[in-house]
């Protein structure tokens, strides 16, 4: 027994230098670097009528212990190729919380699909839906990448989420939304005013004409109050009362340029 453990500590003694090697390139050296990898292949989609409409697409409202949440997706697929992630957040100790991923859209090589990765993601609060924005933070995220293709009749998909979700989000936009409209959708309701929030709705002109768009597809001309930045308040109808989740459709005296922030 001390003869055949004599030979195997000489062994490992003299091999000492090359057990080390070994297993240093097993464990770091010979693993492909993660910036060599190769990128995600997307998801697998049809070959046809897969690339997302512009337009803006909204999240279904979630809710949460303290408040909500949503998110809205501004699309721009025109020689700009823009894109703007929203997530605004509603807490009664944060009030007012809303967190932007801007940047451009690149054309997957597939074809089937776009790649999105923000420049710039910036954080705002305000107290009150009508209140100007206060920003409170900015920092660079072009580190994060995401996927979008259509994934139905006025619908798309986001994956992974902006909170890391990776089974993604489904957004969804008006049926009757056009390029030249400004779309909204509603938050809070009570009988005398309605709070609604939007990417665009600091692009709403005076004497602009509002449309509630209901989740069954009735329509309703509606009074608009004032709209600040991207949150706004209309007066509330008595005879179609909104709900959460309901759309509003700005059009702007004249307007008809097309989708622009």
């Amino acid at each position: 027994m001390l003869k055949v453990t004599q030979i195997i500590w000489k062994f490992f003694s003299k091999n000492f230098y090359f057990i080390i090697l070994f297993s240093l390139g097993c464990n770091c050296g010979f693993r492909p670097s993660p910036l060599n990898r190769n990128p995600s292949t997307g998801p697998e989609i049809p070959a046809f009528d897969s690339i997302p409409q512009s337009g803006e697409y909204f999240s279904e409202i979630q809710k949460i212990p303290v408040g909500f949440y949503i998110r809205q997706i501004y699309l721009n697929n025109s020689n700009k190729k823009e894109m703007l992630i929203s997530q605004l957040t509603v807490t009664e100790s944060k009030n007012w919380e809303e967190t932007r991923f801007e940047g451009k859209l690149e054309l997957d090589e597939t074809g089937k699909f776009f790649r999105f990765r923000p420049k710039l993601c910036r954080m705002f609060t305000s107290k009150n839906p009508g209140d100007r924005w206060t920003l409170t933070r900015a920092y660079e995220c072009d580190h994060f990448e995401f996927l979008i293709w259509k994934s139905g009749p006025e619908e798309i998909r986001l994956t992974p989420g902006p909170e890391g979700e990776e089974e993604g989000i489904r957004f969804r936009k008006s049926r009757s939304a056009s390029i030249s409209q400004i779309s909204a959708i509603i938050l809070k309701a009570d009988p005398q005013i309605t709070s609604i929030w939007g990417i665009r709705l600091s692009r709403v002109r005076k004497g602009a004409k509002a449309i509630l768009e209901k989740q069954n597809g009735q329509k309703v001309e509606l009074s608009s109050l004032k709209t600040v930045e991207t949150t706004g308040e209309i007066k509330s109808e008595k005879t179609h009362p909104a709900e959460p989740g309901d759309m509003i459709l700005y059009t702007n005296p004249g307007e008809a340029r097309p989708l622009a922030l």
